[in-house]
């Protein structure tokens, strides 16, 4: 296989194991950039539905017009259904999509490295630690992260997590592969959540932090749509599912990982949803019912869990506070590394988070507010609400230089 910046390598051959919603969306992105795919499940019977499964949703594109029949059938083409054992022994690349449980992901990853001897070894984690993952393996160094975001066959960046023992060569061939999928990687340092699901959080748990303080979570929701937001965070916390939310919440508190890490804002208030119920839409509600003849409107029961405090804040203080909340997790991981560049994390947040183009991207927001006034602001957001918000040495450095953030701007992805 050799590496293009640029094209598919059509010689390549890509096995997806898992083939849920996520799995079968990369298995599309890979096969329609010309790539061979092999669909694995847990046995053949699996994987032949799970080829089923892609053929009905590439209908379903079709008649919804995203998809050219020619295209759907080109990419059934370059896709066969096989077995784990038989299916990977002549692949380049193989991605484990499996829940995002580290003992399911551990004994699949175990069992692929056996049946694909010199592939590169993918996980599609959007949060477990890469050198955690890498423990079960024999050869660690062909392993690396591949976060992926939903439908995976739209949505176009991938975050690559290189772990302590991946090779240099394995993070070449791997982005090579990822931009010949038609995709944005950024590459991110190994860590809990890496950069976009760290910030995502941050953003999320702080309107679940609002909404207990009893602020309306329509009225929240209302403005993160006036930031430039398509969906607001509790449409989208019903929307991914609250009860795996909370699961991420258990897995990092299970993991040992610092607090600030096991979303100490959301989980109760999640656990008190879950227990009453309301796992998320698919689950018959969240914190929205979601009627299938009408829109969503807000879960009668939040009034008994959150009260509506007498005096709301007004929509520009909700809006602030939203920003202030991801951008502040946003510098933090620009301040310990986790991702490198300022244009990497701009990318990350508009292409997969659904921040702004408009503001471009939630660095490029804090950079045109100002370091200055934003430390005054955050200070005075930290008295308010909690140290989360607090700046720290690194960022009133960064504002008394005045010089935003250009030592970190213009620093390309590697090659």
């Amino acid at each position: 296989m050799t590496p293009s910046n640029s094209t598919a390598d059509i010689s390549a051959r890509v096995g997806v194991v898992g083939p849920g919603l996520m799995g079968l969306g990369i298995a599309q992105a890979f096969a329609a950039s010309g790539a061979a795919v092999v669909l694995c499940g847990r046995d053949e019977e699996a994987s032949r539905r799970g080829r089923a499964s892609l053929a009905a949703s590439l209908s379903g594109q079709v008649a919804r017009g995203r998809l050219d029949p020619d295209a759907k059938a080109a990419v059934l083409a370059r896709v066969e259904a096989a077995g784990i054992a038989c299916g990977l022994q002549r692949c380049d690349l193989v991605i484990e999509s499996a829940p995002e449980d580290r003992a399911v992901k551990n004994a699949l990853l175990a069992k692929v490295e056996r049946a694909a001897p010199t592939a590169i070894l993918a996980s599609t984690t959007s949060g477990l630690a890469i050198g955690g993952l890498a423990q079960v393996l024999v050869d660690p160094s062909r392993f690396l992260g591949l976060h992926f975001f939903s439908p995976a066959n739209r949505m176009p960046l991938v975050e690559v997590a290189i772990g302590p023992r991946t090779s240099d060569a394995v993070v070449r061939q791997a982005l090579a592969l990822v931009r010949g999928a038609g995709k944005r990687p950024i590459v991110v340092r190994d860590g809990p959540g890496f950069f976009a699901t760290r910030v995502f959080a941050a953003y999320l748990d702080e309107a679940v932090a609002m909404a207990t303080e009893g602020i309306g979570v329509e009225t929240i929701d209302d403005a993160a749509l006036a930031n430039g937001r398509a969906v607001g965070p509790f449409a989208t916390l019903d929307e991914t599912g609250i009860a795996l939310n909370l699961a991420q919440a258990r897995q990092a508190r299970e993991d040992g990982l610092e607090p600030r890490f096991c979303r100490p804002l959301a989980e109760a208030t999640l656990e008190r949803l879950v227990s009453a119920g309301r796992s998320g839409r698919r689950a018959g509600g969240g914190f929205y019912d979601w009627p299938s003849d009408g829109p969503r409107t807000p879960w009668a029961g939040l009034g008994a869990l959150f009260p509506l405090a007498t005096r709301q804040s007004q929509r520009e203080d909700i809006q602030f506070r939203l920003l202030a909340a991801e951008a502040r997790e946003a510098l933090r991981c620009l301040e310990e590394g986790v991702v490198a560049s300022a244009d990497d994390a701009d990318a990350a947040s508009v292409l997969g988070l659904g921040f702004s183009h408009a503001r471009g991207g939630v660095l490029r927001w804090a950079e045109d507010f100002g370091f200055g006034p934003l430390v005054e602001a955050l200070d005075d957001l930290s008295r308010a609400h909690g140290d989360r918000f607090s700046p720290s040495p690194w960022l009133r450095a960064l504002a008394a230089r005045a010089e935003g953030l250009s030592p970190y701007r213009g620093k390309d992805v590697p090659a």
